[in-house]
């Protein structure tokens, strides 16, 4: 005889997911390897000594220390120096390195005598984070040689040496940076590449869990063995599921804000509870897929979809306030958003509850309405049995 009951239920989902290696890998293996493979990736949290090319055309005295002093950049390393404008060219061209530095002839003899000119660098754009560090780097040595080259001639034409700086340097600048003290691309970008991925594997895996039933025409035993109640039957075989996830992301966030070091100002219970919330409201939309869908190959090539578009409208890496009203407004058809922006208000900058993270919360509840509205339809299609069960009568 058959067991019925929520335990019952409960207990066969669980024995299902770990006697199968294929959902033990792609539920817990996959995540644990993204996560391994993102912490490795951004290990040393921003790019250093990129492969430039010198062309010095001087070969002078102060072309070789403003040679030395892009070298000792953070970001830039002179792996080439070439005889003329084309070999360099040709380096950038094979991808050797990331950029050309053309030191001028001359440039010695203008600055003593005062003459402006030139130090071009040019870049490979289509590297779009190199480019920004190379073009940062640059500009800042080359702007700290061109102010010592001019503190210089003010000394020697008499002036004390305080005076020759603030001549040059007027004002200074004191700048603190708040969230991301150390600029460290690991800490901006785990932030949201980790949770990103793994919504994907929550979507995929939760669709799975829904529309298998249906897929297998197994909807007329899991609501007798549920004794009729669609509740029982829904949360029975999705809460093993839930669980599992919710304890990944325990181990996630762990990773990133005490193994990684991401700056955190929150409190890590009420952000792991926040992140649970998260992977409902992922499920709700699973379920709303699976439902609504007559194929569970559509449902997961749809829901898979829609989870991997959710970065590009996460406001992350472009800010919300430059894109227009209707983009910001599609912002919201996205729970990843959402999730996102309470996390990074809430967990890095320590921002209290207030009424814009209110809205992100407001947001992912409609979700798990929108889930929830499905019920009584995902119930019909357990009393058919599935699927394509009247295409099979027929």
């Amino acid at each position: 005889m058959t067991k019925k009951g929520f335990l019952s239920i409960f207990k066969d989902e669980c024995v299902r997911i770990f006697s199968s290696p294929r959902l033990l890998v792609l539920m817990i293996g996959v995540p644990v390897m993204l996560f391994y493979f993102y912490f490795s990736l951004l290990s040393k949290g921003i790019s250093r000594d990129l492969p430039v090319t010198l062309l010095d055309l001087d070969k002078s005295k102060l072309s070789r220390q403003l040679g030395r002093m892009i070298d000792a950049t953070a970001s830039m390393d002179i792996a080439y120096e070439v005889a003329d404008e084309l070999e360099g060219q040709k380096t950038i061209r094979r991808g050797d390195s990331y950029a050309l530095i053309i030191i001028p002839k001359d440039f010695q003899k203008n600055i003593q005598k005062s003459i402006y000119t030139n130090v071009v660098c040019y870049y490979n754009g289509q590297y779009l984070l190199p480019a920004g560090l190379i073009q940062r780097d640059f500009q800042l040595t080359a702007g700290s040689f061109a102010a010592g080259a001019k503190i210089m001639s003010l000394e020697q034409s008499g002036l004390m040496a305080d005076q020759a700086v603030a001549t040059v340097v007027p004002s200074g600048t004191n700048s603190h940076v708040l969230y991301n003290p150390y600029t460290s691309y690991g800490y901006y970008l785990n932030v949201a590449f980790m949770p990103m991925s793994f919504q994907i594997i929550i979507m995929v895996i939760s669709i799975y869990a829904f529309g298998s039933v249906l897929r297998y025409n197994r909807g007329k035993e899991l609501l007798e063995r549920s004794n009729d109640n669609i509740f029982v039957a829904i949360i029975a075989r999705i809460l093993p599921y839930t669980l599992v996830f919710c304890l990944l992301g325990l181990l996630m966030n762990s990773l990133l804000y005490y193994k990684i070091g991401v700056p955190f100002r929150g409190n890590f219970f009420v952000l792991n509870l926040f992140f649970c919330s998260f992977v409902v409201v992922c499920q709700s939309m699973a379920f709303f897929v699976a439902t609504l869908l007559s194929s569970l190959r559509t449902a997961l090539t749809i829901g898979g979809s829609y989870a991997a578009l959710a970065f590009s409208f996460a406001g992350y890496t472009f800010p919300p306030e430059g894109m227009s009203a209707f983009t910001r407004g599609l912002n919201y058809i996205f729970p990843f958003h959402s999730y996102m922006r309470f996390t990074v208000d809430y967990a890095i900058r320590g921002i209290q509850y207030n009424s814009i993270q209110q809205n992100y919360v407001i947001t992912m509840a409609v979700f798990v309405c929108l889930g929830a509205l499905c019920i009584p339809v995902y119930y019909k299609k357990l009393k058919k049995g599935g699927y394509n069960v009247e295409r099979i009568d027929k």
